[in-house]
């Protein structure tokens, strides 16, 4: 669907996250000046920017750059224009109020299994975690966690 001068509705398909935080608003106020629709699709990064690359989409919503191995995604055009934190949480009854880098780099690899190895009480940690390698959370977390986009925890 390639978008024309005459265009009085678009399609907007990527990351779920960005979609419930504010497309829906962002759609609306751009409706509103231009009396253009933008039809919002969620489904994660990847499929923003392969539905982008497949002409299924005129704009592509994603928390992560192209993959560099992936065809499917060759020829994408990124422009950023926002960044959005990464957080790791807890939950509130847990007394931990922080963790080093190394630690968490530790508690994916297995390495800490125990909230007492991180001065909390002796119970075992729960990880839940984004496995998915091309998701754009878990993309990032490994790229900047483990300096390795590929890596295995």
């Amino acid at each position: 669907m390639p978008v024309t001068s005459l265009a009085m509705e678009l399609s907007w398909v990527g990351c779920g996250i960005t979609r419930n935080a504010f497309m829906a608003d962002l759609a609306a106020a751009y409706h509103e000046k231009t009396g253009v629709n933008i039809n919002i699709s969620g489904g994660g990064a990847t499929k923003g920017i392969r539905a982008i690359t497949s002409k299924q989409a005129d704009i592509g919503g994603a928390c992560r750059f192209t993959l560099d191995m992936s065809r499917e995604e060759a020829g994408a055009t990124m422009v950023p224009v926002a960044w959005d934190a990464l957080v790791v949480v807890v939950h509130k009854s847990n007394p931990i109020e922080s963790i080093s880098l190394s630690q968490l780099r530790s508690l994916y690899q297995g390495k800490i299994t125990n909230w007492s190895q991180l001065g909390g009480a002796d119970q075992p940690l729960e990880l839940l975690i984004r496995q998915g390698k091309i998701s754009g959370v878990g993309y990032t977390l490994r790229k900047h966690l483990f300096e390795d986009p590929k890596a295995v925890f």
